[in-house]
């Protein structure tokens, strides 16, 4: 009897022994984490007609309902950020830039009536960001969901056409540099566990550590700031979704 249960755990241990070496092989396999790549859509609508100065007209008649039905731009956005701390989740700087144009047509000013031409809006979202994703609890644990926060300082170049001229508003010409901040919360869900063998040769091959699907909501106020040009409000509150690589 002894002689079974020495047998039992001689082959107990050898499996936890050849389990922990095969646990600290795939970790000096996974190359170095240092970025993490984003790229997403959104649905994005400018609050251009919750100005004061638009207040006294119906709903339906201010700049934007009038122009483009109300409905919202799509805004994509490209990412890159640079990991700085990684001991109790990860702390990144990084930058974005976007871009959204909407078109409708135009209305001759003496009729009020469409004609034939359009006239477009054109968005180029640029922003600095500083970006913390809780991911100690997924290093800890198999549960492949990280929470994240990012806080931006936004750059947002803008401008109207009309046709295939520049749009004039009143005294200023049809374009501008509006600078505001923006606030993110968002949630990621990790893929490598559909197929970890798959995710082991995508980081061996191409260097990628983690593979993500996310989204995230985001308050953008453009009004903290002096602009450059016209005093619209590019302001919003949307929420994006796209893939994220980590390097």
């Amino acid at each position: 009897m002894n002689r079974w249960v020495s047998l039992l755990i001689s082959v107990a241990a050898s499996s936890a022994l050849a389990q922990t070496f095969v646990s600290d092989e795939r970790k000096l396999k996974e190359s170095p984490r240092t970025m993490f790549i984003e790229v997403k859509l959104s649905p994005y609508t400018p609050l251009i007609d919750g100005a004061s100065v638009f207040s006294d007209l119906p709903a339906n008649e201010r700049p934007y309902a009038y122009l483009f039905d109300n409905t919202p731009m799509l805004m994509g956005e490209f990412e890159v950020e640079y990991q700085l701390f990684q001991k109790f989740g990860t702390l990144s700087a990084g930058v974005s830039i976007g871009y959204a144009e909407k078109f409708g047509k135009s209305i001759d000013s003496a009729t009020g009536q469409r004609i034939g031409q359009s006239t477009g809006l054109m968005l180029v979202p640029i922003k600095a960001l500083l970006v913390y994703r809780f991911d100690w609890l997924k290093q800890k644990t198999r549960i492949p969901l990280v929470p994240y926060a990012k806080g931006a300082f936004v750059t947002m170049p803008w401008w109207i056409t009309n046709g295939s001229e520049e749009e004039r508003l009143g005294q200023f010409k049809g374009n501008g540099v509006r600078f505001g901040l923006a606030g993110v919360l968002g949630l990621a869900v990790e893929l490598d566990f559909l197929d970890q063998r798959l995710a082991r040769d995508f980081d061996s091959s191409v260097g990628v550590n983690h593979t993500y699907l996310f989204a995230e909501g985001t308050f953008q106020g453009m009004n903290f700031f002096p602009s450059v040009g016209p005093p619209l409000d590019f302001s919003s509150m949307h929420f994006m979704f796209g893939l994220g690589l980590e390097f």
